[in-house]
C-alpha cells in the first residue's frame, strides 16, 4: 500500500512539474511572439517596452563573416554596435519584420536563455541576418528580457543561408 501511495505521489509530482514546464515554455514563446509582432505592427510601444526588465539592458551586436571584413576595411577600430531597445523601436522603418528560425529555449528555474537564427527585413527584403541570444528572468510570473546580443551579416555582402527554412510561429 505504501509503495502504491509513493508511486502515485511521484506520478502526480511529475505531471505537475511537466504542466508547469509546459506553461513556462508557452510564456517564453509568447515573449518571442510579442517581440516579433511589436516590430511588425509598430503601434504599441508599451507592449514592446513591457518585455524588458528595465530600459538599460544590454543591446549589442557584432559584425561577423564578410560583413565584419568590409566594416573593418572602412572602420579599422570598429569593435561592436550598441544602443538600446527604445532607440531600436523608434528607428524601425515601416514594413519591418524580424523572423526567427531554429529557436532554442533553455530554462533553469527562474532564468532562461533563448537563441535563434534571425532575419530582419524591410518591405520583405532581408537587410541583415545572424544569430541572436536573449537572457531572461522570471519576475512575478512574467518573463523579462535582461539582454539581447546578436551577430549581424549584411544581406548585400553575404546571402542568408537559412531564410528558406520555416520561421518560428506561436504553437
Amino acid at each position: 500500500m505504501k509503495l502504491k501511495l509513493f508511486f502515485l505521489s511521484m506520478l502526480f509530482a511529475t505531471s505537475t512539474f511537466n504542466a508547469q514546464n509546459q506553461s513556462s515554455d508557452k510564456k517564453l514563446k509568447q515573449v518571442i511572439e510579442d517581440f516579433r509582432t511589436s516590430i511588425i505592427t509598430h503601434n504599441d510601444f508599451e507592449k514592446f517596452d513591457n518585455l524588458f526588465l528595465h530600459d538599460s539592458i544590454t543591446w549589442s551586436a557584432i559584425f561577423t563573416n564578410k560583413t565584419k571584413e568590409m566594416a573593418l576595411k572602412q572602420m579599422p577600430n570598429f569593435t561592436f554596435y550598441s544602443t538600446d531597445y527604445k532607440t531600436f523601436y523608434k528607428n524601425l522603418k515601416k514594413n519591418t519584420e524580424e523572423k526567427f528560425y531554429n529557436v532554442q529555449i533553455n530554462k533553469q528555474g527562474d532564468f532562461a536563455t533563448i537563441s535563434f537564427d534571425y532575419t530582419l527585413s524591410v518591405d520583405s527584403k532581408i537587410q541583415n541576418w545572424g544569430i541572436e541570444y536573449w537572457s531572461l528572468i522570471l519576475l512575478n510570473d512574467s518573463w523579462k528580457i535582461t539582454s539581447v546580443t546578436w551577430t549581424m551579416n549584411n544581406e548585400e555582402i553575404e546571402k542568408c543561408s537559412f531564410s528558406s527554412e520555416t520561421p518560428f510561429t506561436l504553437d
